[in-house]
């Protein structure tokens, strides 16, 4: 498989990748006890190697009272996953998967299970996936985002996206049917799967994009892995997309109804910003929340605001110049008294405009974008400001997240605030959201 994107991103690619092979060995098509005294005739090493890339807990069957199993998609450095550790205090047995060696180090560093694997090696089909109920993909989006290229906005790409991902969803059986199972999940089940078509093939289906390919195609993981678990029986229950807000309606929408047609009964995008949650910065992005059962709204705001000057001890009267790089109402200046603009990976060259060695230290970057000011971001200073840049904002992700498990999640978030910012968010806070 063509490595471009992932050799440009970070360097020469040894992530882990699939063998030849997409079929499951002999004896993990059993189930229940079977399985398991299958599995425990075998060799640790032997485990390891069905297993490989992921835990060899995994090829067991979920017992209940183990926490419940997920995949973090190109989850960088785990800001998703500070939103559930951290911020609501839920601890799943989440795997997070990204091809950058730094993100994956920072996701390791900071307390989540991470594994370097380029996400067009992920093969929802797995043994060891068929445990996963839940499920996130946060793609980069230099092709969508107003700071990249935005060449996946071009019509023909857009167009031989989505054919893919009608394309990908009918391979896996996914299709409308007369009596069908859609609109209820209790009933659902996919069709004849296209057997001989194997994840590699799928992702050639994007292969004509046109110049934006890096990036655009990536979208089509959240229905190439999501049914592709569904397919594979796993008792997938909710996925979480984040995204550039620029990204394509006819994308949005091709994504969404193929988890209604597999008989999903919730499936949202919205348009969310991590500074109506407290973030000292704004962040912009489009969510889908889809949940198997559940009947979904869209989460309101709680506009709750954070002065990035605040969050990190600065003067409100600051003006930081960002060397061109962005075009604020004050020109390349702007006033640090506010929620500032989006973080991007060029904060590593912003300054002080009355002091040019007065710049941003990365534990400074970690606050101004939601992370604690600890948050162990390991890298070169570009890298560890790329990572930030593109995390999934924590405060985002309590909310989503919150929704879907049915947690009170905005008292649990106004506590995190107050304990990154206790000399701006105290009690007080925490008491009304209460």
């Amino acid at each position: 498989m063509d490595k471009e994107w992932c050799e440009e991103c970070c360097g020469p690619c040894d992530c882990w990748s699939p063998a030849s092979s997409e079929r499951p060995p002999e004896g993990m098509e059993l189930e229940g006890e079977a399985l398991v005294a299958y599995l425990d005739s075998l060799t640790e090493e032997q485990r390891q190697e069905i297993a490989g890339p992921w835990p060899v807990r995994w090829l067991y069957p979920w017992r209940e009272g183990q926490p419940e199993r997920g995949i973090n998609v190109c989850g960088g450095c785990g800001g998703g996953c500070v939103g559930l550790r951290l911020v609501l205090g839920v601890e799943l047995d989440l795997i997070c998967v990204d091809s950058s060696k730094d993100a994956t180090a920072t996701a390791q560093a900071a307390g989540c299970n991470a594994i370097r694997m380029d996400v067009r090696d992920l093969d929802p089909r797995h043994p060891a996936l068929r445990g996963t109920r839940r499920a996130v993909f946060t793609m980069p989006c230099p092709d969508w985002s107003v700071a990249g290229k935005r060449l996946g906005l071009q019509p023909e790409n857009i167009e031989i996206l989505v054919d893919a991902i009608s394309d990908v969803a009918e391979a896996y059986g996914n299709v409308w049917r007369a009596g069908g199972h859609h609109g209820d999940a209790s009933t659902a089940v996919f069709g004849d799967p296209y057997d001989d078509v194997t994840v590699a093939e799928m992702w050639s289906w994007v292969g004509e994009l046109t110049e934006g390919k890096r990036t655009a195609g990536l979208m089509l993981a959240p229905v190439l892995v999501g049914m592709g678990l569904l397919a594979a029986g796993a008792p997938l229950e909710s996925v979480i997309i984040e995204q550039a807000w620029t990204l394509p309606e006819p994308v949005k929408a091709a994504i969404g109804i193929e988890y209604i047609v597999a008989g999903w009964n919730g499936v949202v995008w919205d348009i969310m910003d991590a500074g109506d949650y407290g973030s000292p910065s704004t962040r912009r992005r489009a969510i889908m929340a889809a949940s198997r059962e559940k009947f979904l709204t869209r989460i309101e705001a709680p506009g709750i605001t954070t002065w990035a000057s605040d969050a990190i001890g600065w003067d409100p009267e600051t003006w930081i110049n960002t060397r061109g790089v962005r075009k604020t109402s004050g020109g390349n200046e702007f006033k640090l008294g506010r929620t500032m603009p989006g973080v991007t990976s060029k904060i590593r060259g912003w300054y002080d405009a009355d002091d040019s060695e007065h710049r941003f230290t990365i534990a400074e970057v970690c606050l101004l974008v939601g992370l604690p000011a600890d948050f162990p971001v390991i890298g070169s200073r570009s890298s560890q400001c790329q990572q930030l840049g593109d995390v999934f904002s924590p405060l985002v992700s309590a909310a989503v997240w919150g929704v879907l498990l049915d947690i009170k999640w905005l008292p649990r978030l106004a506590q995190y605030l107050a304990d990154r910012y206790p000399h701006i968010h105290g009690q007080d806070v925490y008491a009304e959201a209460a």
